[in-house]
């Protein structure tokens, strides 16, 4: 039987915004690219050429996963801290915001931040978070431990990835964390939940600068 809750082709167009649907795969990468390069020469590092480079291979999987391949609707950046993997989701991030909406960024910190809004009834984000057709959350694993209230145990990152998941909304995740932290933290559903739903790169820290 058919596993209907696992991406298909006929959702591979929702992983692009309509205005570019049809978009060549290079002009994708170059426009990413180009995007890259101004978020590191704004913060006064030199850019240097990125095209063998560890970054410049993630720029041109990450234009193969918004073109479809592989068919999954999320997109994990994993790796260490000032390996390129924030900047890379700025740039999709930038690119997305030209052509599309709702899209959201925020930080796991955030995400926890506004679900305990949401059990103390003020006002939140939380919702907006769980339907943004495009939702870019960055820094996994930097939000609290626990979330609890009046004695009961949440897990709003999990709620929302599994929300996600059903629903094949396309998510952008950045963490620091290992695999093996990953299942520490978030257990083995978790885990799971983020082998089946994302295409998963790896940085390893390469530096693209002098």
């Amino acid at each position: 039987m058919k596993n209907s809750l696992l991406p298909t082709r006929s959702d591979l167009v929702s992983k692009l915004p309509a205005q570019i649907e049809g978009i060549e795969k290079e002009t994708l990468e170059e426009a990413l690219c180009q995007i890259y390069r101004k978020a590191v020469e704004s913060r006064g590092i030199e850019f240097q050429d990125i095209t063998d480079a560890e970054v410049g291979v993630k720029i041109h999987m990450a234009a193969e996963w918004m073109m479809g391949n592989p068919v999954r609707s999320g997109l994990l950046f994993q790796g260490t801290i000032g390996s390129g993997k924030t900047t890379l989701m700025y740039a999709m991030y930038g690119l997305y915001k030209q052509f599309a909406s709702p899209v959201i960024y925020t930080t796991a910190y955030d995400l926890h931040t506004q679900f305990k809004h949401q059990l103390e009834r003020e006002a939140s984000r939380y919702e907006e978070f769980l339907k943004a057709k495009y939702l870019f959350l960055d820094e996994l694993g930097s939000e609290p431990e626990r979330c609890q209230s009046y004695g009961t145990d949440y897990t709003p990152v999990q709620n929302l990835i599994s929300f996600r998941y059903d629903r094949k909304l396309p998510t952008i995740v950045t963490t620091n964390l290992a695999d093996d932290k990953i299942l520490d933290r978030y257990g083995p559903r978790m885990m799971d939940r983020i082998n089946e739903m994302f295409s998963i790169l790896r940085f390893k820290g390469d530096s693209y600068r002098k």
